[in-house]
Parts: structure tokens; C-alpha cells; sequence
């Protein structure tokens, strides 16, 4: 059994015969998902949907000094950030 279940070269029947089967099975989910039921989407109405806008809270001088002291790249005034490698 553990055997079988190691990596080997295929050969290009059993390539075709795995094509041709992951197809079918593709095929036969998406037939299963076009018979369930239909279920509408959910929508909540609401009076007041936007809050108010103020002045913002007061400036926490410790806070600031906390997240300045965790980065890991900074200069006087802002936290130098990287952008994410994954982006181009």
C-alpha cells in the first residue's frame, strides 16, 4: 500500500486517464452545486448606517511610543514600512 502511494514517473496513459477523470469529477460537482436550492442574500436596512464623524480621540503619547519602540525601521517623526514583497 505505502508502496503504491509513492512518487513515479507517469506514463502517458495514466496522464490522460487522471485528466479525464479529474474532468468528470469537475463536471459532476458543478451538476451537484446547479441542484441545490437557491438562497437569496441576506440585506439589513438600517435607519442610520454612517456614524458621525468627530475630532478623533486625543493623542496617547505612550501608545505612540510603544508601537515607535516595535518597529522595526523608523526615523524621528513616521515608522518606515516595506511593501509586501508578493506586490509589484
Amino acid at each position: 500500500m505505502a508502496s503504491e502511494m509513492m512518487w513515479r514517473k507517469l506514463s502517458d496513459a495514466e496522464r490522460e486517464k487522471i485528466k479525464k477523470d479529474s474532468k468528470e469529477l469537475i463536471l459532476a460537482f458543478g451538476d451537484t452545486l446547479e441542484k441545490l436550492p437557491k438562497v437569496p442574500e441576506a440585506v439589513v436596512e438600517r435607519e442610520e448606517f454612517e456614524r458621525n464623524e468627530g475630532n478623533g480621540n486625543e493623542k496617547d503619547r505612550e501608545f505612540r511610543e510603544l508601537i515607535f519602540k516595535n518597529a522595526p525601521k523608523k526615523n524621528s517623526e513616521c515608522i518606515i514600512a516595506e511593501k509586501g514583497k508578493w506586490v509589484e
